[in-house]
């Protein structure tokens, strides 16, 4: 019996050997750069590996059907052929859009990516503020308590204190919620652990936009828009089917063929004049952070010279504990507001270029 109880002890103390490093381990930390995000985020995407496959799914359906044809007709048909050859130009359509659709997904990705990159440092400041604030907080807590008991201030402004302390506490735990929600957003999208805590080593930097001619802007936009690309080859595709009669199978009259290709036409300028609105919409939005940006600066500017004259008055005595903590609050949270207005002007710089991947729920309100 010993002699088993020796063994178990034996086995159970190798066993807890072999797993103490592993626990030692802790969650990953691997620095991460921008690029490097994006690349693994276009790597792990379910969605862009489906829109991949899907071109060629649409490109085997496209070739069958044309390999069932025999030829591209280059004149008029007759009717018995005319609903094969709508679905060969349908078929063709599809493939195209299949393509343009693997690049919509890319840029989704790619843009998803930086915004959840910027989304975890921007957090990480919010909980920097929310500490800064209990620590002002609990400082002015016990400096009320202890003006209450000489008599200083009333038991309304300690239950004041009391309180405010209480809601800064609150706060520091939802910015911790709102950090790991952010890590494990971000995470999923490229690929690691939930609990990995990636070492994200791109600062945010503001940089002004270099073109400010916003017609020329909205024509790149247009020119280069999947939906706008999309709506046309309708209109191509509709006007060689108004010369079709029987392309669905039955025949079609020609006032019904005229209206749909004119429905067709104004789809196209539908979509035109949506991605001009969302594109001259989000140069706006750029604009006014950029007119922003200055005052934000300077708000920094003035709070780390408010904080270094109040450390001076502390030196000399002519200010408190207190004030000085309450200085560095006021810092922090200059710099919170100035890094948050990055965030959003670094997002819809990239969204200007490519509206189509815009997510109106990513910004900060």
């Amino acid at each position: 019996m010993k002699k088993k109880l020796v063994l178990f002890c034996a086995i159970m103390f190798f066993v807890l050997l072999a797993v103490k490093p592993a626990l030692a381990e802790g969650p990953a930390q691997p620095e991460l750069s921008l690029n490097d995000a994006v690349a693994r985020a276009l790597t792990f995407s379910e969605a862009v590996k489906k829109a991949d496959k899907e071109i060629n799914r649409t490109r085997a359906l496209r070739d069958q059907i044309q390999l069932e044809i025999g030829f591209i007709p280059t004149g008029a048909v007759g009717n018995a052929v005319e609903a094969q050859f709508y679905n060969l130009f349908s078929a063709n359509l599809t493939w195209e859009v299949s393509k343009k659709s693997l690049t919509v997904e890319q840029d989704k990705v790619a843009l998803d990516a930086c915004n959840k990159y910027w989304a975890v440092q921007q957090t990480l400041g919010a909980l920097e503020v929310a500490e800064q604030e209990l620590k002002q907080a609990k400082l002015d807590l016990d400096n009320a308590r202890l003006f209450q008991k000489v008599g200083l201030i009333s038991q309304d402004a300690l239950l004041a204190a009391e309180t405010k302390y209480i809601a800064t506490k609150s706060a520091l735990e939802k910015a911790k919620n709102e950090l790991e929600t952010a890590y494990t957003a971000f995470n999923q999208l490229v690929g690691l652990e939930p609990e990995d805590r990636p070492v994200l080593t791109d600062e945010l930097n503001y940089s002004p936009l270099t073109e400010t001619n916003l017609d020329f802007l909205v024509t790149k936009v247009l020119e280069n828009s999947p939906s706008v690309w999309q709506a046309n080859k309708m209109v191509e595709l509709q006007e060689i089917l108004n010369e079709m009669a029987f392309y669905t199978g039955t025949y079609q009259p020609y006032e019904a063929r005229k209206i749909k290709l004119n429905q067709t036409r104004l789809d196209a300028v539908s979509a035109r004049e949506a991605t001009e609105i969302l594109t001259r919409t989000i140069y706006y939005s750029v604009r006014t952070l950029e007119d922003n940006y200055p005052a934000a600066e300077q708000a920094v500017k003035l709070a780390e010279e408010n904080l270094r004259v109040g450390q001076v008055k502390y030196q000399v005595g002519t200010a408190t504990r207190a004030d000085v903590v309450a200085l560095e609050t006021a810092l922090v949270k200059a710099r919170q507001s100035l890094l948050e207005l990055k965030k959003n002007h670094a997002y819809l710089k990239l969204v200007l270029e490519k509206p189509w991947a815009y997510n109106a729920g990513s910004l900060v309100q």
